[in-house]
């Protein structure tokens, strides 16, 4: 009985060595084509407000996996906007060909107006066409700083008030600038939420975001939040990219999947990347001022 575990052990070793080693004997290099010149694609990012002002559209070209150097920018292109309504048309010119930025007139959007995004390039047409919806106004802002003994820290809760209107769906998003520079400036820090919990109700000092006491570096600080509306189209592009972006690479993530674009190939070629969103905007204005010890500051932060 000794003698023949002892075999069956070492014939299970044996067999699980022979199994390895086929197994390593068939693996085969496969090389993936990443994004060949062929399927370049356009990339759109940019917002249409009912700000007078001066708006911008960045137009870039996909770039190649193993790339390190800056995207391209998508020079040479015809680039406006219509309003469908009125058929009114905004012409964009090229103010920066480092980046491609393409920049209006100093114009406004309407509320309750749908505008389109036409690109003419090499031969092909696209086109981006969004609703510019209605926003809440804010009433006033204010902060409140809280220690975390835990993380020997504290946190400046940026809150809001503001009714929000029927009906229901309405979605908005937020910018927070402190001393003019935009705090937010990720869309992965940057919240946006539909109306389903407070539609027709009044929110009072919603909390909106924290900023790190290491970000409050002077004693008095200028602070602004802007409130835009968004669509349900744009608000599904935010989920897509947050997920793909900053919720994947665990061993539980699925495989990668392209995020949604309206950017549309309206002359049969390849569709584009990216988001034209439009935005009414609201604001409202606060100075901060710092109430912590700088003793409690991380350095590692």
């Amino acid at each position: 009985m000794g003698f023949s575990m002892k075999y069956m052990k070492a014939l299970a070793k044996y067999f699980w060595i022979v199994a390895a080693l086929a197994v390593l004997s068939c693996e085969e290099e496969i090389s993936l084509e990443l994004n060949d010149q062929e399927n370049e694609r356009i990339v759109v990012d940019g917002r249409f407000t009912n700000e007078l002002k001066r708006h911008t559209i960045r137009l870039t070209k996909t770039a190649s996996y193993f790339q390190n150097n800056r995207v391209p920018a998508l020079l040479d292109a015809e680039v406006y906007i219509t309003e469908e309504n009125s058929g009114t048309r905004y012409d964009l010119n090229l103010v920066d060909d480092i980046l491609g930025y393409y920049e209006t007139e100093e114009i406004s959007g309407k509320a309750g107006e749908t505008y389109s995004l036409g690109i003419n390039y090499e031969g092909e047409s696209y086109q981006a066409t969004t609703y510019l919806d209605t926003v809440a106004l804010i009433d006033s802002i204010n902060y409140e700083y809280e220690y975390f003994s835990l993380y020997q820290r504290g946190f400046y809760k940026i809150r809001m008030s503001a009714y929000e209107p029927p009906p229901l769906g309405n979605i908005y998003m937020f910018y927070v600038y402190l001393n003019d520079t935009l705090f937010n400036d990720e869309l992965g820090k940057t919240p946006y939420q539909d109306d389903l919990f407070f539609n027709d109700s009044y929110m009072a000092n919603v909390e909106i975001l924290y900023i790190p006491q290491e970000e409050i570096i002077s004693n008095t600080n200028y602070v602004r939040v802007e409130m835009l509306s968004i669509s349900r189209e744009e608000y599904d592009f935010n989920d897509a990219y947050i997920t793909e972006t900053y919720s994947s690479g665990s061993i539980f993530s699925g495989p990668p999947a392209n995020i949604p674009s309206n950017l549309k190939c309206t002359s049969g070629n390849i569709d584009g990347l990216g988001f034209f969103g439009a935005s009414s905007l609201s604001s409202a204005e606060m100075i901060l001022v710092k109430g912590h010890d700088e003793s409690t500051n991380d350095p590692d932060y």
